[in-house]
């Protein structure tokens, strides 16, 4: 019995209809943005779970003396680290004091060389002191000179197998539920998820072959971290501007002129610190969706990503990748790539049970094209 006004406070709460959205929000529903720029720029099918590349490096033109005592200007025998780079024949510059030598015999790590062999005079010469091959100069006349080409290096990774199940019982299948049908809800937000998986392995996985320990193989891909491994830069805390050109000036020495950085939310707000007013925001049209901003550096142009799966753990979160958008190349196997299967569920289950599957990984190319900067604590 109520022996007042009606209101909202004295009704049976039961009668009361909730105003809920229609649409439920995903909190992080962008939160892949490599597995996705891969997928849509560069995807290749592969006929085996462990898929192998070959990468292919310029003869190196330069290396160091290699004698405690260092030389006196008479001296013609020079001991080097690593011989193989000359030939006979071959015109080396000691960088530092400018003499120019020719080199007339090479014996494993021993060079024989006429001293002087230019306008600098012979002079003393000390331990590491760098020989830089500034060409070579053949006698008129002479046979051809001692042939030497680059190697190839062949590296390897897995396909690896990501698995997302996900399911409900009939009785919640065929009851009505606000957002509506639960099951197409979870389809969207466990897509989500299966990618965020693959986004994680493809930054920071290893790649690893287990044959011993169960029954079938399992693969495990390795990720950009583990494919660059030449050129890093370790900010050790307030990372500056002049430490980050000095990361983009390593990380655009190979490649082409045009990049994409990959980058922590903390790395990102330093980079609209010291790049105030020269950033422009490229339209999601071209970018396959993905959120870019552009900034025109000395080096080249640099298309900014920023992914808050770095933040997820403290050492990640100074992190940032300059990747060449020639090196990652999504890959899978051969009707394996992302599928959604439907009725995984056992043939008594009072349910539906469905799961995103994918058997891929990462090949990535010539590491030298990219870099990473590690360690940033705050900017300045």
């Amino acid at each position: 019995m109520i022996t007042a006004v009606r209101s909202t406070g004295n009704v049976v709460s039961g009668r009361r209809v909730v105003d809920m959205s229609k649409k439920i929000d995903v909190l992080e529903p962008d939160s892949a943005p490599l597995t996705q720029l891969t997928k849509k720029m560069k995807k290749r099918t592969i006929i085996n779970s462990e898929f192998k590349w070959m990468d292919e490096e310029s003869l190196t033109k330069y290396d160091a003396i290699n004698y405690g005592t260092g030389y006196t200007a008479g001296d013609t025998t020079i001991a080097v680290d690593t011989g193989t780079k000359f030939r006979a024949g071959d015109v080396v510059k000691n960088v530092g004091s400018s003499e120019q030598m020719l080199i007339t015999a090479v014996s494993t790590n021993n060079l024989t060389v006429r001293r002087g062999w230019g306008s600098t005079a012979a002079g003393a010469m000390t331990d590491d002191d760098v020989l830089l091959v500034v060409g070579n100069a053949n006698v008129e006349g002479a046979t051809k000179r001692d042939i030497k080409v680059q190697d190839q290096t062949v590296r390897t990774n897995y396909a690896q197998i990501f698995r997302t199940p996900f399911g409900i019982t009939d009785t919640a299948k065929n009851s009505e539920l606000y957002g509506g049908p639960d099951l197409k809800h979870q389809r969207k937000t466990q897509m989500i998820e299966h990618q965020k998986e693959m986004e994680r392995a493809f930054w920071w996985g290893e790649p690893k072959e287990d044959t011993s320990n169960d029954s079938h193989p399992r693969r495990a891909t390795g990720g950009t971290d583990y494919w660059i491994y030449t050129n890093g830069k370790d900010a050790s805390g307030a990372a500056t501007q002049l430490e980050f050109n000095e990361f983009l000036r390593v990380g655009f020495r190979y490649g082409g002129r045009k990049k994409w950085l990959f980058s922590a939310p903390l790395i990102t707000d330093a980079i609209s610190y010291w790049a105030s007013g020269k950033l422009q925001v490229t339209p999601s049209s071209k970018t396959f969706g993905i959120a870019v901003s552009q900034w025109l550096t000395a080096f080249g142009m640099v298309n900014i990503v920023n992914s808050n799966l770095f933040s997820e753990v403290t050492t990640y979160a100074g992190y940032a990748y300059l990747i060449d958008p020639t090196q990652p190349e999504y890959v899978h196997l051969a009707n394996r790539d992302t599928r959604l299967k439907t009725n995984i569920q056992a043939n008594d289950a009072d349910g539906q049970e469905d799961e995103y599957l994918t058997e891929g990984g990462l090949r990535f190319n010539q590491e030298k094209k990219g870099s990473v900067l590690y360690g940033v604590t705050s900017y300045s």
